[in-house]
């Protein structure tokens, strides 16, 4: 008798452990805005260490009047992977957005991953490395990918934590 009530517990806790799996794996329809609480705030101001390892960039000096999709990931990110793959794949329907590509890895991985996504042929793309990780703790960031829309006057309108899916991506 022990033994069957032993065997209906496991099989209601399997039961419910497969149940809580399944919510928490369900795709939504709709992308949900990370609040930095620094909307309408213009872009911070910060270094952009490029490629070359050598020269540097401003962020306030990046793409003057044009919209920004600022993008930053981790080059072993599945998901960071999975968005650049969406984007690069679409670059087409992004041509009227400038795209800021950065991380805070070292310099060898984010060249790896530029390489493999083909970044440098695409001429609205700039990528660098955020050497002192200030999107990180500006937005205080707790998940890679971080995906944010800058308005033409670099400022920020709506962020998104993780991966977004590319029709999300075009509502901006």
């Amino acid at each position: 008798m022990s033994t069957i009530k032993n065997n209906f517990k496991r099989l209601l806790y399997s039961l419910l452990i497969i149940c809580i799996v399944g919510l928490a794996c369900r795709e939504k329809n709709e992308q949900e805005v990370y609040k930095t609480g620094m909307e309408g705030q213009p872009i911070p101001s910060f270094a952009i260490q490029l490629l070359d390892s050598a020269s540097f960039l401003k962020s306030d000096q990046i793409f003057d009047n044009k919209n920004l999709i600022l993008f930053y990931f981790s080059p072993t990110c599945p998901y960071c992977r999975a968005q650049m793959r969406d984007m690069v794949s679409n670059i087409e329907r992004l041509k009227d957005k400038e795209l800021c590509v950065l991380s805070n890895a070292d310099l060898t991985s984010i060249k790896t991953f530029v390489e493999y996504f083909k970044l440098r042929k695409l001429n609205n793309v700039i990528v660098g490395r955020d050497t002192g990780s200030v999107v990180l703790s500006t937005y205080r960031l707790t998940g890679l990918p971080f995906t944010a829309y800058f308005d033409n006057n670099k400022q920020l309108k709506k962020a998104y934590l993780g991966r977004m899916t590319f029709n999300s991506l075009l509502q901006f």
